[in-house]
């Protein structure tokens, strides 16, 4: 998601290479022509930072390739930073964060709160790697070199208005209970799979957590094919798109809307809101 208020920029986790399935059984790289023609089809050329959600290579591994061509501040867990090191980034250029410490960047305020992947079957997590990683992943890499490291929720706020980007379908109970955001961007992507009792959950601690007024499912697309703005959903053996969607909609009271790649949004939130804490109780 790029969040910009016209002088500042944020883009949560930059993954515009999208590798098919077959290649996932080799070594994997950032494909710098998808990168950049995803860039200019955005009208992306300066980033103030990039928040990373969790370090699987779906939010990762283009990462520090897009903070090179855009400027960017690299922001993530300990498991990120190794991939930005990994992918060439100066250390002055990587912030490993603190959970529920401000992060400032223009009028946008970040807070990285503690979250969860979305479960997955033991085969998958086994593949895709649920560690840390712990020394620098220089591309190709097979696909378990970007191990998941911490996942988190990401609470942005601004004067004109406040988000939640949730980048998986996991949560932590009670870490969002401290703040507010009119939005909530809830990654879908395998939420159909899941119970009805791990559903109602999920939407308790995120999108009810934080009083969110309009819920924007995220992460659902086919990651694994090229971004277009006719992209088609995760394939029905990951995900089972009309109940994830279900699962969001039927449990919130409030408006809910799917976003086209590269469609853009303004901000309306219903009045004043109270900031967030400065730091953690």
């Amino acid at each position: 998601m790029l969040v910009s208020d016209g002088t500042t920029h944020l883009l949560t986790d930059g993954y515009f290479s999208r590798v098919s399935i077959p290649q996932l059984f080799g070594t994997i790289e950032p494909n710098q022509q998808r990168i950049d023609n995803a860039l200019k089809q955005a009208n992306i050329s300066e980033l103030d930072a990039i928040p990373v959600l969790h370090s699987h290579f779906d939010h990762a591994m283009d990462s520090p390739m897009v903070a090179q061509r855009t400027g960017a501040q690299l922001l993530g867990s300990a498991s990120t930073a190794m991939v930005g090191r990994g992918g060439g980034l100066p250390e002055a250029r990587i912030t490993t964060v603190q959970t529920h410490h401000p992060y400032r960047f223009g009028d946008f305020t970040l807070y990285f709160v503690p979250a969860g992947h979305v479960p997955l079957p033991a085969a998958i997590e086994n593949w895709t790697g649920k560690g840390e990683i712990t020394e620098p992943v220089t591309p190709p890499a097979p696909l378990g070199a970007w191990e998941e490291g911490t996942s988190y929720g990401l609470v942005i706020s601004h004067p004109a208005g406040s988000l939640l980007i949730q980048g998986s379908a996991g949560m932590q109970p009670g870490e969002l209970d401290r703040y507010q955001a009119d939005y909530a961007l809830l990654a879908s992507a395998s939420l159909g799979k899941q119970s009805e009792a791990y559903q109602q959950a999920f939407m308790e601690e995120t999108a009810q957590a934080v009083g969110a007024h309009t819920v924007i499912p995220v992460h659902w697309d086919d990651f694994f094919a090229e971004l277009r703005d006719d992209v088609a959903p995760l394939p029905w053996a990951l995900d089972n798109l009309d109940a994830s969607f279900r699962a969001m909609a039927d449990r919130h009271d409030g408006d809910f809307f799917v976003l086209p790649p590269f469609q853009r949004f303004t901000l309306t939130p219903p009045g004043p809101t109270s900031a967030p804490p400065e730091t953690a109780p």
